[in-house]
């Protein structure tokens, strides 16, 4: 495996494993303000972050590039409203799009073609991830996020996990 798809291999475990890291920080401040809807919400992200920091993991391992986790960075835990909230996950998103999209590049440059078809599950899910989080602004937007629609906007998100705890039941 080429040097510099090594390297990159290992910044997007790292990148994973902070996202989820992340997606957990922003559930404590949510259960702080007594969202359990978006709580639940940013678990399943921490969670579903974590798995892809598994699967770059054993990817890596699997093909003679010992993966390793670099060092995590200061993760933001203070946040103004749920619209801050959305829009530092939607900014996390696209720079893990950004990432996932050079490895891709690099990958296509030096022919890799075996990682490059790993990565594209990713490529995929990354577009689906920041659609979804696009909505999720919109919607709070429309409805606000003032004291009084937070139970409803609370409750819209505990609808939409209980939706995906479903549709995970399903798969299995």
């Amino acid at each position: 495996m080429n040097e510099s798809i090594r390297r990159q291999l290992n910044i997007q475990v790292t990148n994973e494993h902070v996202a989820s890291m992340a997606y957990l920080e922003m559930a404590s401040w949510c259960a702080d303000n007594d969202l359990p809807g978006l709580e639940e919400y940013f678990y399943f992200s921490a969670e579903d972050e974590r798995e892809h920091m598994l699967e770059f993991y054993r990817y890596a391992n699997a093909n003679g590039c010992r993966a390793t986790i670099g060092a995590v960075p200061s993760l933001r835990s203070e946040f103004e409203s749920v619209l801050d909230i959305l829009e530092h996950t939607l900014f996390l998103e696209q720079q893990n799009t950004i990432a996932i999209n050079e490895l891709a590049k690099m990958c296509h440059e030096v022919l890799d073609y075996a990682t490059l078809q790993f990565l594209q599950p990713f490529i995929k899910e990354q577009q689906d991830s920041e659609r979804g989080v696009e909505e999720l602004i919109v919607m709070v937007k429309r409805v606000g996020y003032d004291p009084k629609n937070l139970y409803f906007l609370d409750k819209q998100f505990k609808k939409m996990m209980q939706g995906k705890a479903e549709e995970e039941a399903g798969k299995e």
